[in-house]
């Protein structure tokens, strides 16, 4: 930035920097150009700095003499055509800046316009990452309630500890709700329960022995009938069977809903199609 002021300090510099004899001999120009021609004689033009005031010394000396004597000699005819030439050059000069200008703020209000894009679209996926995850949140609260409670109805309780870290998430999210502590307090316990369905295998074996409590041992004799199945068959099946939502599977999944939807009725199928025993109840337990 600054390295713009400065080139901008030079410029105004520069451009008020004109000889006194020629800001004298143009005054005087129209009305006295015989004068003029006198003044501008006495400067030399080789002590002139810069081909701008030369350009302006041809252009004022070959007028004041052709104002003067109403014709023009040979060198004061190339004085005037150079001083034309140096201004056209100069005009074009200061075009192709005035572009440069032109496409430099072009550029930058582009940039800014598309950042300012991305921010909004990165905030926007934020916004619907957190409701997702909220989403998901109220869904595994709901399931492995139901889960749990089923286990009480049987008498055979096993551990649950997502549900009361669930349950505080609900009320911290009531506590907390249009402050600024909600976004970052909710979701980093959410995304902790949530890997931990995804990745950690004592989770995953928690919940699948939730699901046996809970159903008969599902969970067992679906290994039994499929053990060449793989691990996220088996995961897919278990949330399935779980009651959970087509959303939080895909988020436990890191997979989109299409592809959900896709693998759980692959798996009804190779679970219709098989002789494995009791496929009827296998089957009926992703139908919850």
């Amino acid at each position: 930035m600054m390295r713009y002021v400065y080139i901008l300090a030079a410029l105004l510099a520069a451009a008020c920097s004109r000889n006194p004899v020629l800001r004298e001999a143009s005054a005087l120009l129209e009305n006295a150009p015989d004068s003029a021609l006198t003044l501008l004689e006495t400067l030399p033009r080789e002590e002139l700095s810069g081909e701008a005031e030369k350009a302006e010394y041809d252009y004022l000396s070959g007028t004041a003499f052709y104002k003067t004597y109403y014709f023009l000699d040979d060198s004061h005819a190339a004085a005037l055509a150079s001083a034309y030439h140096s201004r056209e050059l100069r005009r074009n000069r200061i075009s192709n800046v005035a572009l440069l200008i032109s496409a430099i703020l072009a550029t930058l209000v582009l940039y800014f316009w598309a950042r300012n894009l991305q921010i909004q679209k990165q905030l926007l996926e934020e916004k619907e990452a957190g409701e997702k995850l909220l989403s998901t949140a109220e869904d595994l609260r709901s399931r492995l309630g139901a889960l749990q409670m089923r286990q009480l109805k049987q008498a055979s309780p096993g551990p649950m500890a997502d549900i009361q870290m669930l349950d505080r998430l609900c009320e911290q999210y009531y506590v907390y709700e249009g402050t600024q502590n909600l976004q970052p307090r909710i979701l980093s316990e959410v995304r902790s329960i949530v890997d931990g369905l995804r990745s950690d295998p004592a989770e995953q074996r928690r919940l699948e022995d939730s699901l046996n409590r809970a159903y008969d041992n599902v969970m067992v004799r679906l290994r039994e009938a499929f053990p060449a199945w793989k691990e996220e068959d088996y995961l897919l099946y278990m949330f399935t069977a779980s009651g959970f939502s087509s959303t939080t599977i895909s988020t436990l999944l890191g997979k989109d809903k299409p592809y959900v939807y896709n693998r759980v009725y692959r798996l009804k199928e190779r679970i219709k199609n098989s002789s494995a025993e009791g496929r009827e109840q296998l089957l009926a337990a992703l139908e919850r």
